[in-house]
């Protein structure tokens, strides 16, 4: 059985200023032996980076440019491969152990691998990868980059590099990273179907756009696969917009690159789902946290998604700050969106719920 690097605490998840299992950081010089380019100096890295930022937002007909050379990729990986890693441990953190470990011990099929950002982050979480992995991206430069990156970490990693999939393979997870967008929900929707993997993840951007079209391929997957996060149970979704927003840190040599492109790389919203094959899983008994309302002097209001009669639904909690310690307090300060409590249910007041709290 595998391990994992981090430890959590069962009580307090402390992932508020961390990684989603205690401090993870990659430094640029951590992985400036494994870019294509190593000797890319800071500089270049900041030129290209403005220059990759201004076509995602301004000029979306050059998007694919940086793509195609070694110094683009690899000021891509030093900037969004160090600050990207994170999301996927605080969404692997929602798991319990025996999950995690069936994950891991399943071929990881990677789409829209990029520089390898998930593929990396899985294997160092656990300190090995997965028995097989294949990276996929359509970008035969990332698919470069992803091999140096994972080879120079993990030299006995089982590895592909693939421009295409398109085979079943029943026995796998199946990740996108970034790339639902950019294929089309119906295509991804058929590549499940032609897959048929045991596991379906991904990480996408929080957006309430594409969170609508998130949402019509969660209702899809129900007829063959059980959520496990981030909803309470597989009943309908409640939400017109869900997503998750991470409060993180990095090296300080990331954090100084992002400063200087002006990208904030601190406050991550995603969209994150996992999916595992329909095995009739009860629901968890766990609310969702989607959204922060108040704080007062005695207590935190928060909106959160949790399965009642039959239905998921938002409901408004109230936790009153007497049922906390100085750890406990700080905690729910800073707490981030898409962390997970149990509780029970105290009071009733007007479309409030008074609770007092199981475990967060």
């Amino acid at each position: 059985m595998s391990t994992l690097i981090l430890e959590r605490d069962n009580l307090y998840s402390d992932n508020i200023v961390k990684g989603a299992f205690g401090p993870f950081f990659l430094s640029i010089e951590d992985i400036r032996p494994h870019l294509l380019n190593p000797d890319l100096k800071e500089s270049d890295m900041v030129h290209f980076i403005k220059e990759m930022s201004m076509k995602f937002t301004k000029k979306r007909d050059q998007i694919g440019d940086y793509v195609l050379d070694d110094d683009h990729v690899s000021s891509y990986a030093a900037l969004y491969l160090t600050t990207n890693i994170p999301k996927l441990h605080f969404l692997l953190s929602k798991l319990s152990p025996d999950v995690l470990n069936d994950i891991i011990s399943r071929p990881f099929v990677d789409i829209g691998c990029g520089p390898g950002t998930f593929s990396l982050g899985l294997s160092l979480l656990f300190e090995k990868t997965p028995p097989e992995v294949i990276c996929v991206d359509s970008s035969r430069v990332m698919l470069n980059q992803a091999e140096k990156m994972l080879k120079g970490f993990f030299s006995g990693v089982n590895l592909k590099t693939l421009q295409r999939f398109s085979e079943k393979r029943a026995d796998s997870v199946l990740f996108y990273g970034h790339s639902i967008n950019e294929i089309g929900i119906q295509k991804v929707q058929d590549q499940i179907m032609m897959v048929d993997p045991e596991y379906v993840i991904f990480i996408e951007p929080g957006t309430s756009e594409l969170f609508t079209e998130l949402k019509k391929l969660r209702e899809a997957l129900l007829d063959s696969y059980d959520v496990l996060y981030p909803c309470p149970s597989s009943a309908a979704c409640p939400n017109d917009w869900c997503h998750q927003v991470l409060r993180t840190s990095h090296d300080l040599s990331v954090e100084r690159l992002s400063q200087l492109v002006s990208l904030d790389r601190k406050i991550l919203p995603m969209s994150a789902h996992i999916y595992k094959r329909k095995a009739g899983i009860a629901p968890s008994g766990e609310a969702t946290i989607i959204r922060f309302i108040t704080e007062t002097k005695f207590s935190f209001e928060y909106e959160v998604c949790f399965f009642e009669e039959g239905q998921n639904k938002n409901v408004i909690v109230e936790i009153q700050k007497k049922q906390l310690d100085k750890k406990g307090e700080k905690h729910f300060k800073n707490l981030n969106v898409g962390e997970k409590i149990t509780f029970s249910v105290e009071k009733v007041i007007g479309e409030k719920y008074r609770v007092k709290l199981l475990s967060f």
